[in-house]
This record gives structure tokens, C-alpha cells and sequence, in this order.
């Protein structure tokens, strides 16, 4: 006879076992507008500093100065694009850490769902 409280189903100790984090708080880090803009301007930047360095390499040594300074603005353009990407990854990921551990209960390490106040499984305030 198959009871409501079978091991298989979970059991009564099933309710006190802190479960895995929902795949809602799993969710990317949203791309920032202002790094893909930085990335593809820099990469197109960069290819043709490229273009103009073989031409320079090619024949005319007149296009060496301008070459390398389009293709140090590039970089540069690439690397604030990368940094502002990454900054906001981790603010993301540091928000998402202070939200899971906020859910989780201190007294019985329950995880609770988002908006409640006390814990589900014994009561004790959550911060």
C-alpha cells in the first residue's frame, strides 16, 4: 500500500532537505548595451588597423603611424567593453548569492520561495 509519505516520493524528511536553487535564479547576467557596442566597434577597429598594417607592410610606409594608433584605440575600446562586461557580470552574480542566501533559513537550513518573511518549516524570521 503506497502512503502518502513513501521514501520513494520524498518521505517526511523530504521537506527539511535544502533543495537545489530554482532554475529562475539561474538566469544570465543581462549583456550590457554599452560592452556590445565597445566589442563590435573595437573589433571592426581592429580589422581595419590590421588592413591598414598591410598596406603599410606592403608599400607604403606612410600608413605604419596611422595602423597602430587605430589599432591601440581598438584595444583599448576592447578592453573597456570586456571590464564593463565583466563588472556587471559580478554584480549580477554577487546579487543573485545575497538573494539564495537570504532565502535560506539559519535555524533549519530550509530554502524558502521568494517573498516570504518566515521560514516555511519552523517559523524563524528570515533576514
Amino acid at each position: 500500500m503506497a502512503g502518502i509519505l513513501d521514501r520513494e516520493e520524498g518521505g517526511p524528511d523530504r521537506l527539511m532537505r535544502v533543495d537545489p536553487v530554482p532554475e529562475a535564479m539561474e538566469k544570465e547576467a543581462p549583456t550590457p548595451v554599452a560592452a556590445v557596442v565597445l566589442l563590435s566597434v573595437g573589433g571592426m577597429l581592429m580589422f581595419m588597423g590590421l588592413f591598414f598594417l598591410l598596406i603599410a607592410s606592403i608599400a607604403l610606409g606612410g600608413f605604419l603611424v596611422p595602423a597602430l594608433a587605430i589599432m591601440a584605440l581598438a584595444g583599448l575600446m576592447m578592453l573597456a567593453g570586456w571590464k564593463i562586461w565583466r563588472d556587471r557580470r559580478a554584480a549580477h552574480h554577487e546579487m543573485q548569492r545575497q538573494e539564495r542566501d537570504r532565502l535560506l533559513c539559519d535555524y533549519c537550513g530550509g530554502m524558502n520561495a521568494e517573498g516570504d518573511l518566515k521560514c516555511r518549516f519552523c517559523g524563524a524570521p528570515l533576514r
